[in-house]
């Protein structure tokens, strides 16, 4: 009988996690470009070869959005973002890769900016303050060239932010910031050797 019992025990106990989990829910608040108006955004993620995502959308749009009457230039999406990644090791922990267009004066679509971040590895409350960029011509005359044709200097690939080879050899200028809130939840860190403390709410984390 005792030996029925412990057969039953040993058949009981779980098997270990194949795989650890991130959650992420929140969203893209809002932006500030002194300088542009009715702007829309749109977000991708770049993660490692070892990343899925397994809940969720992990590339969107939001909607286009206008600076209210007497704003400081701050347009605001309040766009939702939830997705439910896992893993098994921590390389290439994802990054939120975001590229804030808008309309020039003849209402042709332009990039105003590009950014990346990675998402907090640590559970909580977190507001991040993403600052974006644009690249620059090589020179004034393919700057005046571009603003002609409507085609001012971009990426070919949209995370390119994100990825850590080349920065050197491109030129960029500041151009705005954009708001990103998010609350995070992991499971099964501890299982895989990964310390797991609790973040409240405090400064923005900047990037």
């Amino acid at each position: 009988m005792a030996g029925v019992q412990s057969a039953n025990y040993l058949e009981k106990k779980p098997a270990p996690p194949s795989s650890f989990e991130v959650h992420v829910m929140g969203q893209i608040e809002s932006a500030f470009f002194p300088t542009e108006d009715n702007l829309y955004c749109n977000f991708c993620l770049q993660r490692g070869p070892d990343w899925q995502v397994v809940a969720g959308v992990e590339e969107g749009i939001t909607q286009v959005a206008s600076v209210p009457p007497g704003s400081m230039a701050k347009v605001v999406w309040n766009f939702p973002l939830e997705m439910t990644l896992k893993s098994t090791n921590v390389y290439g922990w994802p990054q939120l890769v975001l590229s804030v267009h808008g309309t020039d004066f003849w209402n042709r679509d332009v990039v105003r900016g590009y950014g990346a971040i990675h998402l907090p590895t640590v559970a909580g409350s977190h507001e991040l303050k993403v600052r974006m960029f644009r690249p620059l011509s090589s020179s004034p005359l393919q700057q005046f060239i571009g603003w002609l044709n409507g085609r001012p200097p971009e990426f070919i690939d949209v995370k390119r932010p994100a990825m850590p080879t080349g920065r050197e050899v491109i030129r960029v200028e500041s151009t705005g910031t954009v708001t990103v809130k998010v609350n995070v939840v992991t499971r099964n860190m501890k299982q895989f050797g990964y310390s797991t403390p609790v973040h409240g709410h405090s400064a923005p984390h900047r990037m």
